[in-house]
């Protein structure tokens, strides 16, 4: 999890990094803040075979904060980029999975972000939603999850990945009236870039595409 909390207080400002520093979030935020690009570049996960005509790499690895005795990992986001094997295109995507106790689902419909020229907002892609409900849970409300994404813009990630210290914030809306509130290090975005230019270069693709 990255720093994300429902009903939070935190307030987009007009532009890039008019929200708060590393010295005014959690301590979770602060070690999150404190990656390089390349810690992240270096566990970014890739998923590529013969079969597949896109390669998947994600910072999913990077950074998760775990929780109890088991340390599991409960809502948490992260960055993905899909590379086309052929052309070299490059598509990138924030994946956001919530995980939260209640009766019924909240239906996260739309998110907004930051950008240079103030907050956006866009349409979030469902990709599933499932519960898990003990015997006592059953009249109280169950443990429920949702798993999102919003496509990204290039060169929107790159504006975030020279960030510097400054996090970048974003915030998902629900059906229900919730608002679920994030920030992510701008290494984390660095290091994805780095790691998409690394596996093009690889395969030969890094004169082709964008």
């Amino acid at each position: 999890m990255r720093a994300l909390v429902f009903g939070s207080v935190l307030a987009l400002g007009l532009g890039m990094g008019a929200a708060l520093r590393a010295a005014d979030l959690p301590a979770s935020a602060r070690q999150m803040l404190a990656m390089t690009p390349e810690d992240f570049e270096r566990s970014a996960s890739v998923k590529d075979d013969a079969l597949e005509v896109l390669a998947t790499i994600t910072t999913e690895p990077g950074y998760q904060e775990r929780h109890g005795l088991l340390r599991l990992v409960w809502s948490d986001n992260f960055l993905r980029a899909f590379v086309d094997k052929g052309s070299g295109a490059v598509t990138y995507q924030l994946y956001q999975r919530t995980v939260y106790e209640g009766r019924l689902y909240k239906y996260f419909r739309t998110a907004n972000y930051e950008t240079p020229a103030g907050p956006k907002s866009v349409e979030t892609l469902d990709l599933g939603r499932t519960e898990q409900c003990s015997r006592s849970q059953l009249f109280g409300g169950c443990t429920r999850t949702e798993a999102l994404a919003v496509p990204i813009d290039a060169a929107l990630l790159r504006t975030v990945a020279a960030g510097g210290e400054t996090a970048w914030h974003f915030r998902f809306k629900a059906q229900s009236g919730d608002d679920f509130d994030g920030v992510m290090a701008p290494a984390e975005a660095a290091g994805l870039l780095a790691k998409v230019a690394d596996y093009r270069r690889e395969h030969g693709l890094a004169k082709v595409g964008r």
